[in-house]
C-alpha cells in the first residue's frame, strides 16, 4: 500500500495526478553495495521528467524512498518507460486512477502487479473539511497540510493578497515527502474563485 492512495477530486482533476514511488525492499535491495546509487539513478530519471513536486535534493541522500508526482500523463509515462529501460531492481509503485495507470503500462510493456483501492471515508464525516479543502489535503499522504492552512491561504487569495501559485507553493511545504501536486493545488484554488 502507499501513502499516496487516498488522493480526492473528481475524474478530470485526477488526471492530472500521477505519482512515482520508489523504495528499497527492506533486508533485500537496501543492502546491497550498489543499492544507493541505483536510487540515486531513479532520482535523477524522476527529476529529467520535470516532476511537479519531488523531494529535495539534498534528502536523495538520507531516505529509502524517492518520489516524484506528475500533472502530465506524458512525463509521467516517460519516467516509467526509463525506469524500465534502466531495470535497477527497486520497487516501484505508481498512484493515479487505475484506468489511466493501467493504459500507461500496457502502452509501454508493463503488467500491472497489484492494485489497490481506497474504501473512502468511514466514521462521523461531519467532523471533517468540506471536499474541496480535503481534495487539498489528501495529496499529501502523510496528512500534514492543515485543513486550515488550505482556509487561510484561501482567503489569502481571495484578498488578493498571493496568488493561487504563490499558495500551492506554501501548501506543499508541510508534505516532507514531496508528493503534493502544486499544478494541481494551483488549479483547485483557481477553480475556488470561478
Amino acid at each position: 500500500m502507499t501513502h499516496t492512495l487516498h488522493r480526492m477530486g473528481d475524474e478530470d482533476s485526477l488526471k492530472k495526478d500521477y505519482v512515482i514511488v520508489a523504495i528499497f525492499a527492506h533486508g533485500i535491495n537496501n543492502v546491497q553495495p550498489d543499492s544507493r546509487a541505483k536510487l540515486l539513478k531513479v532520482a535523477e530519471i524522476l527529476k529529467s521528467q520535470k516532476p511537479v513536486n519531488m523531494i529535495n535534493e539534498i534528502l536523495w541522500n538520507l531516505t529509502p524512498a524517492i518520489q516524484a508526482v506528475y500533472d502530465d500523463r506524458h512525463a509521467f509515462k516517460t519516467a516509467l518507460r526509463l525506469l524500465k529501460k534502466e531495470n535497477l531492481g527497486i520497487s516501484i509503485t505508481v498512484s493515479g486512477l487505475i484506468s489511466e495507470v493501467k493504459e500507461v503500462a500496457e502502452e509501454i510493456g508493463l503488467k500491472l502487479h497489484t492494485i489497490n483501492l481506497s474504501l473512502g471515508v468511514f466514521g462521523n464525516k461531519k467532523l471533517l473539511p468540506s471536499e474541496k479543502i480535503l481534495e487539498i489535503t489528501s495529496m499529501c499522504g502523510h496528512h500534514c497540510v492543515s485543513p486550515n492552512l488550505v482556509k487561510n491561504l484561501i482567503q489569502q487569495v481571495n484578498k488578493n493578497k498571493i496568488t493561487p501559485e504563490e499558495a500551492a507553493e506554501e501548501l506543499s511545504r508541510p508534505c516532507i515527502c514531496g508528493v503534493f501536486n502544486k499544478s494541481r493545488a494551483t488549479e483547485l484554488i483557481k477553480n475556488m474563485f470561478s
